[in-house]
């Protein structure tokens, strides 16, 4: 199954679609988690709440920015990657606790789909970005990290 491509927009200083490659990124670092440590899986669940942080952060500030109509839209997307972040976090307590059993690689499992998800849903928010830049244009400025204070 090929990811649905972003919509081809200027991304020239554009601050949402570069934290969620980063955030995709981190996510590609799970792929090591069947060759890590137990010790590992805390420095990449920070690496991608810290991204993921920055995400909304940056969604948050554009935002107020867009039309009333399309806040629910976006609000929803970000409380679903909110709720993915604890799912991950879940997923790596639990990873952690059967780490020396032999259920160790389930919850391995366990962990890569969580981030999968996570992953999925921050480029699902980012599309969701894309629909309101194309349906209203004059907003395309303020995605320009230059422009925002």
């Amino acid at each position: 199954m090929e990811p649905i491509p972003t919509a081809r927009l200027d991304r020239t200083h554009d601050k949402v679609c570069d934290v969620t490659t980063s955030v995709v990124a981190v996510m590609l670092l799970f792929q090591g988690v069947q060759q890590a440590k137990i010790e590992n899986y805390v420095d990449l669940v920070k690496k991608v709440g810290l991204e993921l942080r920055t995400l909304l952060t940056s969604v948050d500030q554009l935002v107020p920015h867009f039309p009333p109509s399309t806040h629910r839209e976006v609000e929803m997307a970000d409380k679903v990657l909110s709720k993915d972040m604890a799912e991950l976090v879940s997923a790596l307590k639990l990873a952690e606790r059967y780490s020396n059993t032999t259920l160790d690689n389930e919850y391995r499992k366990g962990m890569l789909s969580a981030a999968h998800i996570l992953a999925m849903n921050a480029k699902n928010l980012l599309d969701v970005l894309d629909h309101v830049r194309i349906q209203h244009p004059h907003v395309k400025v303020y995605f320009s990290s230059s422009n925002r204070s």
